[in-house]
Formats: C-alpha cells, sequence, structure tokens
C-alpha cells in the first residue's frame, strides 16, 4: 500500500483541522520541516500536546496508545500521531502553528540511530546556517 504524502498546504490544512486549540500543540518532525521548507512531504503529522490538549483530542477522538520512541504516542488518525510533551522552550511560531525548535530537532537527529534520521542531519544542519547568514535571531 501506497501512503499519501502531504505538501505544506496539505500539512497546514490538516493541522487546521485538529480539534484542539493550537496553542496546545506543537508540530513535530518532518511536518515542521515541510513546513520550514526544507523537506517537500510528509507521510503524517507527528504533534507534542500540552495535557490540557491531549484531554482535547480525548474529547474528539477515539485515541489509540502506541509505544514508540520517547514515550507513549497516541493514534489520533490515520495522519495524525501525538506524544504528551509540552515542549515549553522548545517551540518556535511560524504560519500560525509552534514547530519544534530547530535545534532541539537536530540534536535529536544526532542521537538517533535510524538511517532516515541520520540522512536528515546534513539537511538541517544546512537550513540552520542559512539562518545564521540570513541574521535570523539576531535582531
Amino acid at each position: 500500500m501506497e501512503e499519501k504524502r502531504m505538501n505544506k498546504e496539505e500539512l497546514l490544512k490538516l493541522a487546521k483541522s485538529i480539534k484542539i486549540d493550537s496553542n496546545e500543540f506543537t508540530i513535530l518532525s518532518s511536518g515542521a520541516l515541510v513546513l520550514r521548507g526544507i523537506f517537500d512531504n510528509a507521510g503524517d503529522l507527528d504533534i507534542a500536546v500540552t495535557e490540557k490538549g491531549l484531554q482535547e483530542l480525548r474529547e474528539h477522538y477515539d485515541l489509540t496508545e502506541k509505544n514508540g520512541m520517547g514515550g507513549i504516542w497516541y493514534v489520533v488518525s490515520d495522519k495524525v500521531e501525538c506524544v504528551l510533551d509540552d515542549m515549553n522552550g522548545k517551540r518556535e511560531l511560524l504560519d500560525g502553528f509552534y514547530l519544534q525548535d530547530i535545534n532541539d530537532y537536530l540534536n535529536y537527529l544526532k542521537s538517533s540511530d535510524r538511517d532516515k534520521d541520520k540522512a536528515r542531519i546534513p539537511l538541517v544542519e544546512q537550513y540552520i546556517e542559512n539562518r545564521k547568514k540570513q541574521g535570523k535571531g539576531s535582531m
């Protein structure tokens, strides 16, 4: 079965459709890379949610638990999975949504044993280098 991948526009539409306050979740992994323009598409949308966000999801969806990397993950739908983590101090706002901090994500990639994560390291490092050159964050 071939998985339908989503571009930036489709990911934004999916993120807007989730029945949860946008302040209560942070977009992680490949979804955050697509929204930053680092990747062209993502297969799903992984999000970190606050305690309040998880409660909101439980009110609107039949969540199922799934053991994954970094704790218990919940399947929200066939395209959305979440983990309980408020991401305090480790997120940045872009296009109306919070994204996982790029340096935090790079640290995660460097600690991962997965080949697909290792392959992302040069792309993320290049993005960070380009941001430095543009003076992003030095204003």
